[in-house]
């Protein structure tokens, strides 16, 4: 860990919340309790406007004034943060509970070579449960992500392409160097977005078995049951971290077909109306990444 002489190093904590209050406070306790050696400031960014006062000691909060979504959030909270100096910055949805260890581990992980960003292994229940993320990459034959689930890889420090934007280290000239999340983003894509730009700035990815915290899934969004918002939203924006305009003109053809088969298989598996609205949920979804297919990433046609 490193800290200027004398001191412990600085952690600036972000914490975007909106809905249940429930896993706010238990990501926020996790914060506190962390035995790691490190000064640690904590800002909640209230997206839905329901933290009464008090009910999250030892964290500032920060009222968003409307659902900003998660980048816009996370954006918000590292202003009010300010230049520090910080020696790491950590992004956690509101329902990370992060382990024993994990702002140390965080903070080492910045450490190494040309390192911008790091994350660790991610269990749904419990830590040994169910492993949702192990490493991650992006499959650029068909655009999309793909995360290791495999226990053997969860002791392995390692470089990865992409890891989830609910929990993870960044270093703060890391983050000012890409202008942090792209605010278009209102959920997700935004961490694949952000992975891809890092890179492009010459960062490198790490994965951290060191930094173990659960992610309750689909807590607030209903992504854990593919609820039509996370469907609708995922697709719209499926297109937009990729460049140049040609890839993604040829990533919006291989998807096309995809959503299609995915849409039919709604209907005809799931039945019912909650089938037929998740196949127009992905149907408008895809509507809207094929409206804005000239929009890519930041600086970038």
């Amino acid at each position: 860990m490193s800290g200027s002489a004398g001191h412990a190093p600085r952690v600036g904590v972000v914490v975007v919340h909106f809905g249940d209050l429930k896993p706010t406070v238990v990501c926020v306790r996790s914060l506190r309790e962390d035995p790691s050696p490190c000064e640690r400031r904590i800002v909640v960014v209230d997206n839905s406007g329901n933290v009464p006062p008090g009910v999250l000691p030892g964290a500032e909060v920060v009222e968003a004034g409307c659902n900003a979504g998660y980048g816009g959030g996370a954006n918000l909270g590292v202003g009010v943060l300010g230049p520090g100096p910080w020696d790491a910055l950590v992004i956690l949805n509101n329902d990370i509970e992060v382990e024993g260890g994990y702002l140390g581990a965080a903070l080492d992980a910045l450490h190494r070579p040309r390192v911008g960003a790091a994350a660790g292994p991610l269990y749904l229940d419990q830590p040994g449960g169910t492993l949702w993320y192990a490493g991650g990459g992006v499959d650029f034959l068909t655009g999309t992500v793909r995360q290791s689930r495999s226990r053997r890889q969860t002791g392995r420090e390692r470089t990865v392409g992409f890891f989830p934007g609910a929990a993870f280290v960044v270093r703060h000239d890391a983050w000012q160097a890409v202008e942090g999340f792209d605010p278009t983003y209102f959920l997700y894509n935004e961490d694949v977005d952000l992975c891809l730009r890092l890179r492009r700035h010459g960062f490198r990815l790490l994965f951290v078995p060191a930094m173990v915290a659960v992610h309750r899934l689909g807590a607030v969004t209903g992504s854990g049951g593919k609820s039509p918002l996370y469907l609708e939203q995922l697709a719209a924006t499926r297109l937009r971290p990729f460049r140049p305009l040609p890839y993604r003109l040829y990533l919006a053809f291989m998807h096309t077909g995809y959503v299609l088969l995915r849409a039919l298989r709604h209907r005809t598996l799931s039945g019912g109306e909650g089938g037929r609205e998740a196949a127009r949920a992905l149907l408008r979804g895809h509507g809207k990444a094929l409206a804005s297919i000239r929009q890519g990433p930041r600086g970038a046609t």
